[in-house]
């Protein structure tokens, strides 16, 4: 009997530090500048965030002391890009774009838009894209363009 309560005990511990772990923010999305269409009643806004969590269209971020989950398109600027690895098993090389141009990236301002020169392409889907420009890390939940 004690043995199952020790064991049980050690479960629930477990699992309550993996949802811990799992909300830390990775150490290269600390200090990220997010572009968000509204934050607390306020307006367009932009941040310096500690992102712990991206999805297109849905967005985890840590602000002061709090967690806020953010739903609805956003952009994210790192200054410092990430390492990423090769596609298709490290043989492969990723796409480029001459001009990726990224629509409603400034929202509310009279041109939204972000034009990219010599971009290299991580990861796209509709309405998501990765890239690399401009010795930057560029990460838009939102409706692009890609011009080779």
């Amino acid at each position: 009997m004690k043995s199952t309560c020790a064991f049980f005990a050690f479960l629930l511990l477990a699992i309550s530090l993996s949802a811990q772990a799992g909300s830390a923010p990775p150490p290269e999305l600390k200090n990220a500048i997010i572009y968000i269409e509204h934050f607390l009643g306020s307006g367009k806004t932009a941040l310096v965030v500690d992102v712990i969590s991206i999805k297109r269209d849905a967005l985890k971020f840590r602000f002061g002391d709090n967690d806020y989950d953010y739903s609805g398109h956003f952009s994210i600027l790192l200054t410092t890009p990430r390492q990423h690895k090769k596609p298709y098993f490290g043989l492969g090389t990723p796409e480029t774009a001459k001009i990726l141009t990224l629509q409603g990236f400034f929202k509310g301002k009279p041109d939204e838009t972000v034009v990219l020169p010599d971009a290299t392409i991580w990861e796209k889907s509709e309405g998501f894209i990765v890239a690399v420009s401009i010795e930057k890390e560029w990460i838009h939940s939102g409706n692009y363009t890609i011009r080779d």
